[in-house]
């Protein structure tokens, strides 16, 4: 499952903004890589030095990532087509991060 973080400095952008991108980008990660279980979590440090307004990064089991560039592309080029149709001027900084975890859900 795809997990999705996004970084971002709430001094520059609105909480309905931020919003908005969570939602596209989780359906265009889903999408892209046909796993519907895929998760944002989105937030501003509370401190932040010399920071880009948006980080975004893509956690991913590195099994389900045959060809990284691809999905890399994919990914950034899907982002780039939604920011020019919803005229999302903030720049954002894509960064995909094949993981080599284990994890299990509902530990009793």
């Amino acid at each position: 499952m795809p997990t999705i973080r996004i970084d971002y400095d709430d001094k520059k952008l609105e909480d309905s903004e931020i919003l908005l991108l969570s939602n596209s980008i989780q359906k265009i990660v889903s999408s892209i890589t046909g796993i519907e279980d895929t998760f944002v979590y989105a937030n501003s440090p509370r401190i932040k030095v010399r920071v880009a307004p948006i980080e975004i990064f893509v956690q991913i089991s590195a099994t389900k990532v045959p060809d990284g560039e691809s999905l890399f592309n994919d990914i950034k080029n899907q982002l780039s087509k939604w920011k020019k149709n919803n005229n999302f001027n903030h720049p954002i900084n894509l960064t995909l991060m094949p993981m080599d975890w284990k994890f299990e859900t509902d530990i009793k």
